[in-house]
């Protein structure tokens, strides 16, 4: 196994040393020197030599348990007052417990890799199909895949069953995607069919790339009858995926094995640990402190009694304990050692297994919340991760995708401009929102079924035959050719087509062309055929230049039926204009209706063509060729060719296209900002869309001051962040950040954005940033997506969140403390490398306020009372040590100490931990400041960590002093016998027992008959077992009979009262006084929902929390924390020294306000890059 595995690797290294590999295909068997990996997979992590080395090194990684291995080598040292047992067996136990599951996931792993590479495929050997085992495929074999079955290997097609060579695959276990998928052989080899005398005699050889992770891009030649021919992921078939609606595919093997694109890409996501998680070694290692100040104290102590006392003045104690032989220094040393053992239940051993457990019930709460089921799509939220529940609970800044995210990602073609003349009457969200927010009413007159576009213009104008008419052609022509659509006859209705779409944006084009007379219905790998006015039109495709996220545009070069040959072009509106001839007419005309659209919140593409010369495409023909056939930096080179011919263009129209908010994210993120939480929306839309989308979706706001940076380079982008700093943080000097940040928005595109994340500039968004509550991204390329959630990350000590729908925003939700993924239009990629999925924006509301909230306070209450409880438990063994020579004895018989945690202390707070709530579900959604309560940012602090365990040093020395300075007195059983340490012993365990269990009955806001069972039963138990325990004297001679001889005496009843009411007197009395002087949000709901359930409670300050006071309904709350409404006026900018006026919903002032009192007006600021604004308002 071993051996193979080196040869593997050896074999990889001399492939990656090459830039491309060659591949011969072939029939024939290979020998054992071939340079390629074999098809056999193994994901396992262990092995059975491997397992119990390999899992005991990962568990003692974690320092609690690496501690615990420490402390039980030691106890193993004669000086240890602890039987070993004492702390083996809970470790072994944790450690078991841990050890099964990982042995259980490694077996099923193992499992699942024997069953995929013992799995039969057909492969050609020897001229003829044989049926082989996957893990025995080579590179350049050529296999047979029939209908249902798996790819074995990344294969590149030869031929297939169906027309045009293509074929039909499935995705589902490479990206979660259900939907077919069409690939597509090429034209030269479709002449092999199924013929196996055709396919062996078959030479051909295939340049490809290097083995790497890019699932959707592939660079490959194949060099056949003397000539090359482009490969790309068209022609590829992933291992993995699923062969549908086809009866076989030839193919040839490409990469095998751990080469393979699916296993490249099978490395773990980027590992993520809570906060909590991290804070909790900082707890740790204050603790080690703590307990080493414990070992030295001891330590001193015990030497110097040895000095002072020991020898031959103790000649009493007897030889063991006497250590007549040994030095102070010595017993010191022995003395450290022994506090550190007898100490060493101050750290939960179980913490992390508990832990794990909770969150795994927490996940399951998630998975299982019907609130968070979408009915429509069948799609429950899924926790995919179980170690960020509690992360939910303090977040700050969310960053979010818009397209998907925000929106449906269901396009509907809405209006359009076509030689300079605008068509289309449909009323959009945004604009129904802006007119409502003016005190108009415009209502959407559009019935159920009546498609987006209404305009009968359109097609009157395209009959006239005029100049105009032309135009219309050309921009209809460009929507049912310039795509990359698959046509398919609908099987249950074979005279309609169904279109397979690349994009929701291409569908609404192709549809929109159709309506209007211009039907695609039939493509070929050369050629595009629509039916215009009942007549079919064919044309040629001579090459297609795709878009992507750093061209911004698609290009497709056709040949009409007479010969011409045409460019269209379509792409962002920065990208075309930039390459328009100067001839290019309407251009003004055309951008004033792209301002109008953007107003609406539709999102606009540029239409443009030219006609290109025979001789000119020819010559530019063969440098594409040469491009396309690379190997190498093929990606770079195909659009340095596109650069070249795509000038000069001919602008034709442009289009409109709206994409609906989602059910419920104008109230999600209005809930989410009065959470305290900072929300960035990055898109690709053009400013005034994203504006105005960020209106009507109530992320911008009326009262908000609007701030928009706009620079041309480094410095002046510099210069304009802070300037805007300086006009705001001039506000109001009295003013925290936090109220001022409720004034301000910020809104910058992605051409700044390249300057302010770079040098010095980003540290000024950043400061920018953070007075502002709403920050809108816009014009943004998924890289810089990713780059500003790191920006936030790294520099500010915040949780991030980041949710998207699309694989462009996979790198963004990687990059954030927890990622979100919605299921959506644009597939599963951002799903699968999510921590959390849901359906719709609106779930993520639930998902943090509640959730979120609930976890996080339950793992808290779990630690803090965890690390409290052992606290109060092995201090007691310090305070003893005072009275018993510095010795280390112990205070408790060794059983029980073994079994203290898991007995009697560990039910009721995993309980609690699971179940606890200090609002109802309701109450949080109603009351979303309840996240931002003050306890939120407090509940696990460095204070009040130690606020916790100070308590438990605080009760431990009630709990021992009080019993000890009263059994001074040695207290008598009837019978008169001295009942001594063990008696002593055992009224402080029942003490504690008790005290541990009524103080988590303090901590419980939520009481159900598991809290009682818990709470209650723990201390019945521990009654129970100290019965049984004393009772028989082969398992305890020391505390035989113990307990019955003391818990009989009255006196010993009202010491345990007086020592836990003691205990926890000062406790009460805080919660007391903070409840009804200083009461938390949530107390203050709390009470409302007990007195009056149907009213609201509301503050004057929701932040500050003053006194409380009624409301009745949660629109009064909403209206109270509103102190300021204001509006927006016309405004000028200027930018690149002109000056530019914007009007419209994003811009403009309304007269007469519907809803709310205005007191002044909502201010929209532009920042040029000589740092100066210059604003028009007007007052009501």
């Amino acid at each position: 196994m071993k051996k193979q595995k080196k040869k593997e690797q050896k074999k990889q290294k001399q492939n990656e040393q090459k830039k491309q590999r060659k591949i011969i295909i072939t029939d024939q068997e290979r020998g054992k020197d071939f340079p390629f990996v074999g098809n056999s997979i193994k994901t396992t992590k262990y092995n059975i030599l491997t397992f119990l080395p390999k899992n005991l090194f990962e568990q003692f990684r974690r320092l609690a348990n690496f501690y615990f291995l420490i402390v039980i080598i030691l106890e193993y040292f004669p000086f240890s007052p602890l039987n070993p047992t004492v702390s083996v067996l809970p470790l072994i136990f944790v450690l078991t417990i841990t050890a099964i599951r990982e042995a259980y996931e490694d077996i099923q792993r193992n499992k699942s890799d024997s069953k995929i590479n013992n799995s039969p495929t057909i492969c050609l050997r020897n001229g003829s199909f044989q049926t082989m085992k996957w893990k025995d495929l080579k590179v350049g074999d050529i296999v047979k895949i029939t209908n249902g079955k798996f790819f074995p290997a990344d294969i590149v097609i030869l031929s297939t069953s169906e027309p045009m060579n293509m074929c039909y695959i499935e995705t589902c276990n490479l990206d979660g995607e259900t939907n077919l998928k069409i690939r597509q052989g090429l034209q030269v080899t479709s002449f092999l069919n199924n013929n196996e005398n055709e396919l062996s005699n078959f030479q051909a050889t295939i340049d490809s790339e290097l083995p790497n992770n890019r699932l959707y891009k592939f660079n490959g030649a194949l060099n056949f009858n003397e000539e090359t021919h482009s490969l790309s992921n068209t022609q590829m078939l992933l291992r993995g995926c699923a062969l549908k609606n086809t009866k076989w595919i030839i193919g040839v093997v490409i990469f095998t094995g751990s080469d393979s694109k699916i296993m490249k890409n099978s490395t773990d996501p980027p590992s993520k640990r809570s906060t909590i998680e991290k804070q909790l070694n900082i707890r740790l290692i204050s603790i080690f402190i703590f307990l080493g100040i414990i070992g030295l104290v001891g330590a001193f102590f015990s030497g110097y009694w040895q000095h002072k006392w020991g020898g031959s003045k103790s000649w009493y104690m007897g030889d063991e304990v006497n250590h007549d032989n040994l030095s102070p220094v010595l017993i010191g040393v022995y003395g450290f050692f022994s506090f550190i053992i007898v100490c060493n239940v101050m750290i939960p051993i179980s913490l992390y297994v508990t832990m794990e457990m909770v969150k795994l019930i927490q996940t399951i709460f998630i998975n299982h919340d019907i609130d968070m089921y979408h009915d429509e799509t069948d799609t429950p939220a899924k926790a995919r991760t179980s170690n960020l529940s509690e992360e939910l609970g303090i977040i700050e800044y969310i960053f979010s995708d818009k397209t998907g995210t925000l929106t449906c990602n269901i396009m509907e073609f809405m209006k359009c401009t076509i030689g300079g003349i605008k068509y289309g009457n449909g009323v959009t969200e945004v604009a129904i929102a802006a007119a409502k927010r003016e005190g108009r009413i415009l209502e959407n007159n559009r019935k159920k079924n009546e498609p987006a576009f209404n305009d009968d213009n359109l097609l009157n104008n395209l009959h006239q035959k005029t100049q105009s008419s032309q135009m219309i052609h050309e921009f209809l022509t460009m929507l049912s050719v310039c795509h990359t659509v698959i046509p398919e006859k609908n099987q249950e209705n074979e005279s309609e087509i169904i279109y397979q779409a690349s994009s929701p944006d291409e569908g609404a084009f192709v549809q929109a062309a159709r309506l209007l007379g211009y039907r695609f219905h039939k493509r070929t790998p050369n050629s595009i055929t629509v039916e215009i006015e009942g007549k079919d039109e064919t044309f040629e495709i001579l090459n297609v230049l795709e878009f992507n996220s750093t061209r911004k545009r698609m290009s497709i070069i056709v040949r009409t039926e007479d010969g011409t040959i045409k460019l269209y072009t379509k792409g962002s509106d920065s990208m075309i204009m930039e390459r328009l001839s100067q001839e290019s007419q309407d251009v003004d005309v055309t951008n004033n209706h792209l301002e109008e659209f953007a107003k609406d919140g539709l999102r606009t593409l540029c239409f443009a063509m030219r006609v290109i010369p025979e001789d000119e495409y020819q010559k530019w023909n063969k440098n594409f060729h040469k491009a396309n056939i690379a190997i190498e930096n093929r990606q770079e080179k195909l659009d340095e060719s596109a650069e070249e011919i795509e000038n000069n263009l001919q602008l034709i129209g442009a289009s409109a296209i709206e994409d609906k908010l989602q059910e419920g994210v104008p109230d999600a993120i209005e809930e989410l900002s009065k959470a305290g939480i900072k929300i960035w929306v990055l898109t690709g839309d053009k400013r005034e869309t994203a504006i105005n989308i960020g209106f009507a979706c109530s992320l911008l706001t009326q009262n908000m001051t609007i701030i928009t940076i706009s620079g041309n380079d480094l410095q002046s982008t510099k210069n304009a962040l802070e300037s805007a700093i300086k006009e705001n943080s001039n506000l109001d000097d009295n003013d925290d950040i936090m109220k001022k940040n409720r004034n301000l928005g910020l809104v910058i595109d992605g051409a700044t954005l390249e300057y302010a994340l770079n040098g010095d500039a980003k540290f000024s968004l950043l400061q920018l940033a953070q007075m502002c509550s709403a920050v809108i991204c816009c014009r943004v390329s998924p890289l810089q997506k990713a780059l500003i959630v790191k920006l936030v990350k790294d520099n500010l000590d915040v949780i991030s969140l980041a949710i998207g729908d699309g694989a462009n925003d996979v790198s963004m939700i990687q990059s954030a403390h927890i990622g979100i993924g919605i299921s959506g239009q644009e597939g599963m990629q951002a799903v699968l490398s999510s921590d959390y999925s849901i359906a719709q924006f609106r779930f993520l509301k639930k998902l943090i306020l509640v959730h979120g909230r609930y976890s996080y306070r339950r793992i808290t209450k779990l630690i803090v009372y965890s690390f409290y409880k052992n606290m109060a438990f092995s201090i007691m063994q310090v305070y003893f040590a005072i009275f018993a020579a510095w010795s280390a004895q112990t205070l408790f018989d060794s059983f029980l100490i073994s079994i203290f945690n898991v007995v009697f202390s560990s039910l009721p707070i995993v309980v609690i931990s699971v179940l606890d709530q200090d609002v109802s579900q309701d109450a949080e959604l109603r009351y979303p400041q309840l996240y931002s309560d003050r306890s939120r940012n407090f509940l696990f602090s460095f204070t009040r960590f130690w606020v916790w365990l100070f308590q438990g040093i605080y009760q431990g020395a009630i709990m021992f002093f009080i019993p000890y300075f009263i059994w001074k007195f040695e207290p008598l059983s009837s019978n008169g016998q001295v009942l001594g340490m063990w008696g002593m012993s055992t009224t402080i365990y029942t003490s504690l027992i008790i005290t541990i269990n009524l103080k988590i009955a303090l901590e419980t806001t939520f009481w159900t008959w598991m809290h009682h069972l818990t709470i209650w039963g723990s201390i019945v138990v521990w009654f129970l077992f100290a019965v049984i325990y004393n009772a028989n004297l082969k398992i305890s001679s020391k505390m035989f009979h113990v307990v019955f001889q003391t818990l009989k005496l009255p006196n010993i009843w009202l010491q345990i009262l007086f020592v836990v009411v003691l205990s926890l007197f000062p406790d009460f009395v805080y919660k007391y006084l903070s409840r009804y002087y200083r009461p938390h949000y949530w107390q203050i709901i709390q009470e409302q929902e007990k007195i009056k359930p149907k009213k609201s409670i509301n503050t004057v300050n929701s932040f500050n929390m003053q006194e409380p006071f009624l409301v009745d309904s949660a629109e009064e709350l909403d209206k109270l924390l509103i102190t300021e409404k204001m509006n927006l006026n016309e405004m000028n900018y200027i930018v690149d020294g002109k000056s530019e006026k914007f009007t419209g919903f994003a811009f403009s002032t309304p007269h007469n306000s519907s809803f709310g009192i205005v007191d002044k007006n909502l201010t929209l600021t532009f920042y040029d890059e000589d740092g100066e604004n210059q604003i028009s308002e007007k007052e009501l």
